[in-house]
């Protein structure tokens, strides 16, 4: 299995060839979670390359990389809807799999966004339960920020499905 990071830079090379460069940049400039380095981008192509999920295209000056079969088989699991505990977790999951699903069919799309939301109903369980069994003050402030950040989430699944069926 691939890391989300590894996911996003796969998305990036998909649709056309592009240099490390272009990889580099095109993160920096979408990304509004992730503040790596160029050397974490280099390196994750490194890997990419190594394991055949992305290839060099001829001789070129700068090299330039495209996803390979394998490695599109492997993109696919951005259809593939967060867990209710890694919603709550790592939010930033989610975030990355509706940026890569620009990529794929617009059936795709919307069954990754109705499933998703199906989801959201099994974090908002989870934070219910955790807060219910705490009598801290902060536990509770800090599940009501969870179950904020949750709900803003579900609207923007739903809003893009909402697109995706009117269009």
């Amino acid at each position: 299995m691939i890391s989300p990071f590894e996911a996003t830079l796969l998305g990036v090379v998909a649709p056309q060839p592009v240099s490390r460069y272009e990889v580099m940049k095109a993160i920096q400039s979408q990304s509004l979670y992730w503040s790596g380095t160029p050397g974490a981008v280099y390196s994750a192509l490194v890997r990419l390359k190594e394991t055949d999920l992305i290839e060099e295209v001829g001789l070129t000056d700068p090299k330039l990389y495209r996803i390979t079969e394998l490695g599109k088989k492997a993109y696919s699991f951005l259809t593939i809807p967060v867990s209710p505990d890694k919603l709550i977790l790592d939010p930033s999951v989610v975030r990355m799999k509706i940026r890569g699903l620009q990529n794929f069919s617009a059936q795709e799309r919307i069954t990754f966004y109705f499933r998703q939301v199906t989801e959201y109903s099994g974090a908002f369980v989870l934070v219910i339960e955790k807060r219910g069994a705490s009598g801290n003050a902060m536990d509770q402030e800090l599940s009501n920020l969870v179950v904020g950040q949750l709900r803003l989430e579900v609207d923007l699944m739903k809003r893009r499905l909402a697109k995706e069926l009117d269009g």
